[in-house]
């Protein structure tokens, strides 16, 4: 009875999504149990996890937030979860006590980069307006002259924000000749040059030289809010701006507006408050492209984020390596 328990508490969907048919005794050498997270209480979980006493516990979409410390005579040594954000499920105090923490890492980075690759190519060609010139113009010639289509071949593309996914951006977007540049705040500059990227001096730069802005910087207090409406008008007329990073960095409101004035061309996958409300402004930008924080993963990809956990487990068990751990600065910077 002394041997690891490995506690996996998940909804049926979750489970069925990122373990597809797995059968923990044939592929885990330690005891497993499940527990249904389906309309599960945080008190319930507190009286799971006394009861089993597990070494490991996996979580998922819906599993609710784990217990305060106190309220467990010993935690497990580690939390796996499958998905990316861990601070709906992990109190900040488990890490702060010593819990090994991970999440999905970067194995999902190369979607939310392709994702913004269609959000920058469907703002070039003006993909938001489609279904209005398909109604309203008869003839083709007119509409693709109301669109203002351009390509994406040669444009300056710059990225804020310098993480796991920026770099894959980064990557997507070579064969298209692009002129690449990015701006981080204390991301070491050995990083840019290694990625053959330039690396702006502060945003100010990164906007004026940019004709399409990426938006992939994390959400801290200080990058709250900082894309403003005076960074937003350094950016050159016309030019396309997308958001697959977080909301809150952008003011929702000045971005709005300059979208509609024709100022600027957006694409957004993630907003301030989400769902989007209904009175939100961008809500009523016909120009706008949104897409409903679909940038990642895409469906096809979760049981590669399960088949990332389980190689997680394994390798705790033998001592080796945890891939996607989360620690302090990294859940500090989360959402």
């Amino acid at each position: 009875m002394n041997e690891p328990v490995v506690l996996f508490a998940l909804t049926p969907g979750v489970r069925e999504g990122f373990l597809p048919g797995w059968d923990a005794a044939k592929t885990l050498p330690f005891r497993t149990e499940w527990a249904d997270a389906s309309g599960m209480s945080p008190e319930s979980l507190t009286r799971l996890l006394r009861e089993k006493c597990p070494r490991v516990v996996v979580t998922g979409w819906g599993t609710p937030v784990l217990p305060d410390p106190e309220f467990l005579g010993e935690l497990p040594g580690y939390v796996c979860h499958l998905a990316g954000s861990v601070r709906g499920h992990v109190p900040r105090s488990w890490l702060e006590r010593g819990v090994l923490v991970s999440n999905w890492g970067s194995s999902i980075s190369h979607t939310i980069a392709e994702h913004a690759v269609l959000l920058i190519l469907g703002s070039l060609r003006n993909m938001a307006l489609w279904n209005g010139c398909m109604k309203g113009q008869a003839d083709g010639t007119r509409a693709k002259s109301a669109l203002k289509t351009r390509s994406l071949k040669g444009r300056r593309v710059g990225i804020h924000g310098f993480g796991a996914i920026a770099r894959e951006l980064v990557s997507l977007l070579r064969p298209f000749g692009v002129v690449l540049s990015a701006y981080s705040e204390g991301v070491p500059e050995e990083l840019f040059r290694r990625c053959e990227v330039r690396r702006c001096g502060d945003l100010a730069e990164l906007f004026a030289g940019s004709d399409i802005l990426v938006e992939l910087e994390s959400l801290t207090e200080r990058s709250r809010g900082v894309v403003n409406r005076e960074l937003l008008e350094k950016l050159p007329p016309g030019a396309v701006f997308v958001n697959v990073g977080r909301g809150a960095v952008v003011d929702e409101g000045s971005l709005a507006e300059m979208a509609v004035a024709g100022r600027i061309r957006v694409a957004l996958d993630v907003y301030e408050t989400e769902p989007l409300p209904m009175d939100s402004p961008l809500r009523d930008c016909e120009a706008v492209l949104m897409s409903p924080h679909i940038a990642g993963p895409t469906e096809d990809s979760f049981a590669s984020c399960g088949d990332f956990a389980l190689k997680n487990l394994r390798s705790y068990f033998e001592g080796g390596s945890v891939e996607g751990r989360v620690t302090l600065e990294i859940y500090d910077r989360s959402t």
